[in-house]
């Protein structure tokens, strides 16, 4: 016997009353096992739940009665009651399963007003209840990379149908409970603990990307980060399960986003260490621990340093020297590199007066901006006040931003570009040749300098390929009136091969390693007197 068949012998009842009230209609309709396994569910009970498979499991749970009552009657009737709400049923024994029928009276405080997935209030309740039934279960934490970027590009109003049709395609995965908290951050619940089985899962999840969403006049296409923490196996209280499962959806960030990540002890061990190093940048901030070091650039025809590039240095009072390579990535993540970038850029522009009024050459500096930095609206008009504080020719500075930065919204980035132009500054585009770009859209950047990055100059000596991108790079730049800068150049036959290119600038530590301002200083005098 079929569903219909079942219906037109049973038909469910229309409404329930209960201590003279009416419900509103939420159709029930699933078949179990004789053991509670759900074998089948209506595809409009599931979208009316939000396709919460796990409150159907916990009716099924809840009707010890409906089970025990079933093996020696054919119907049972009743009322259960799960996560405060009640569900009015009628339970039919069929064969070797159990039809389950009735409705489910559902408040509206359970759904996101939004997406119509479930609150977060509801979603914790259900799953703190199942914690203190000690019932196993999976915690996923999703968001969707660059969102805030994403939203404010297309404004608020596309923001949010996004939201609700992120919400509809992750409704679409029938084992798993969604919930939503605020803006881009869901949550899922799955009743599996197996690692095999929550992999496969969680890829079926990221696949459910893959395909743009449609907004109106427009297709986009967004990526999620996940971050899983399991019950009870990682923790055994909501606060702490949660904060589990958000610090593995950080690392899925920082791994570039589409993809995630599970919680392991190493990743506590990780976290410690991350804030230990965020407290300790607050505090390097406000006691003056960061110095700038001074990299030469060298012109390659005279010899002459032309330019130096500012490279942010810190000497931790327990721990010594701590590599860029450990704390900018953290400073990104916690929104401390805008404090820094500003201390850098005022940094710069004040050690560029010193070394003006002491009748020092010129020598532009270039200085790193991050990708929060850059897109900050306000960057020009700030950069444009600091210069003139410090009294100082645009042209002094030099702004190098990664390829990476400059290829995502290309639109934006132009715009920004085009207006520090304008301002009178030069730019660059820094480690050239690592990212996904082609050559072609360099012709569409305002920049002046493209800066080949260090892997490629050394491994142009022994390998051909990497010598043909060199060479490619420094035609198509020099046919659209950039000049080339050549980093990481360490040895004589490296410098013969960029000379014989016509590689216009180089770096490295074969002219000299970074420098304290004093010791730039100097050799930059040196170097004036010699050329007397």
């Amino acid at each position: 016997m079929n569903e219909q068949q079942f219906l037109f012998q049973h038909p469910p009842l229309i409404k329930w009353e209960a201590v003279g009230q009416q419900f509103d209609q939420c159709a029930i309709f699933f078949v179990t096992n004789k053991d509670g396994t759900i074998v089948y569910m209506s595809d409009l009970f599931m979208k009316q739940l939000s396709r919460r498979y796990g409150v159907v499991q916990q009716l099924v749970d809840r009707a010890h009665e409906a089970i025990s009552t079933l093996y020696t009657n054919d119907t049972w009737r009743g009322k259960v009651t799960v996560d405060q709400r009640h569900a009015y049923m009628h339970v039919h024994s069929f064969q070797s399963h159990f039809i389950w029928t009735g409705f489910f009276l559902l408040d509206d405080n359970d759904s996101d007003t939004l997406t119509g997935v479930l609150s977060y209030d509801s979603f914790q309740h259900m799953l703190c209840e199942r914690m203190n039934q000690n019932e196993p279960f999976t915690l996923l934490s999703l968001n969707l990379d660059r969102f805030k970027f994403i939203n404010d590009l297309i404004g608020y109003e596309r923001g949010n149908e996004l939201l609700k049709q992120v919400a509809e395609r992750l409704r679409r995965y029938e084992c798993g409970i969604v919930a939503r908290q605020h803006r881009d951050q869901f949550f899922l619940a799955f009743y599996t603990v197996d690692r095999n089985e929550l992999r496969q899962v969680i890829e079926e999840i990221i696949q459910l990307f893959s395909a743009p969403f449609q907004l109106k006049d427009q297709e986009l296409t967004v990526t999620p980060s996940i971050g899983v923490s399991v019950f009870p196996h990682d923790a055994t209280d909501w606060t702490t399960l949660m904060s589990f499962a958000d610090l593995a959806l950080e690392i899925a960030k920082e791994n570039g986003g589409n993809t995630y990540c599970f919680y392991t002890n190493e990743l506590k061990k990780m976290n410690e260490q991350k804030l230990y190093i965020q407290h300790s940048i607050r505090k390097a901030l406000k006691q003056n621990e960061f110095t700038l070091h001074y990299q030469p650039i060298v012109d390659m025809e005279t010899g002459d340093i032309v330019a130096a590039e500012a490279l942010l240095r810190w000497y931790h009072p327990k721990r010594g020297w701590i590599s860029p390579a450990t704390f900018i990535p953290i400073a990104e993540e916690t929104n401390l590199i805008q404090p820094i970038g500003e201390w850098v850029l005022r940094k710069v522009c004040e050690q560029s007066k010193v070394w003006k009024k002491k009748g020092l050459p010129h020598v532009q500096i270039g200085i790193n901006i991050s990708i929060k930095q850059f897109l900050q609206a306000d960057l020009v008009k700030h950069i444009e006040h600091v210069l003139h504080t410090y009294d100082l020719d645009p042209f002094c500075l030099k702004l190098e931003i990664t390829e990476s930065m400059a290829m995502h919204h290309i639109d934006y980035v132009l715009a920004q570009l085009q207006a520090l132009k304008n301002l009178g500054l030069q730019l660059a585009i820094d480690d050239f040749g690592t990212g996904y770009s082609s050559l072609n859209y360099l012709k569409k950047l305002p920049v002046d300098i493209i800066k080949i990055d260090r892997s490629f100059v050394q491994d142009m000596v022994k390998h051909s390929y990497d010598l043909s991108i060199v060479r490619a790079v420094i035609e198509v730049a020099h046919s659209l009136q950039m000049k080339v800068v050549a980093e990481g150049v360490e040895t004589e036959e490296q410098l013969a091969i960029l000379k014989r290119e016509g590689c216009d600038r180089a770096q490295g530590y074969y002219f000299s390693k970074p420098l304290s301002a004093e010791q730039f200083e100097q050799l930059v005098q040196s170097k004036k007197g010699r050329s007397h």
